[in-house]
């Protein structure tokens, strides 16, 4: 197995249980953070594979902001780390305001 699978795989494993420690979804956050750095670099496969994470992502997100919000506040360590706007996965504070169709 590659490395770039064994993410794709940790982070759909992962996305798929939110009712974990806030400590715990912060490490989530940062692991689709290195995704994001390695995206280009994925197969079609492993790709496909994260979006449809990233669709689960998305599906949890209410919860996962409230267990992250038990131990930090998103909008300091966006901040304090100098996250990207283009990391969308750091603004669930964001992502939980706006109505899913």
């Amino acid at each position: 197995m590659s490395l770039h699978t064994a993410l794709v795989e940790g982070y759909a494993t992962s996305v798929e249980h939110p009712y974990v420690s806030g400590f715990e979804i912060l490490e989530l956050l940062r692991l689709r953070s290195r995704l994001a750095e390695v995206e280009p670099e994925l197969s079609s496969a492993e790709r496909g594979a994260l979006e449809a994470a990233d669709a689960t992502f998305l599906h949890n997100a209410p919860t996962l902001f409230r267990q992250v919000s038990e131990v930090a506040s998103l909008e300091d360590l966006r901040k304090q780390v100098g996250v990207r706007p283009s990391h969308w996965w750091w603004y669930l504070d964001s992502l939980t305001r706006v109505p899913v169709a």
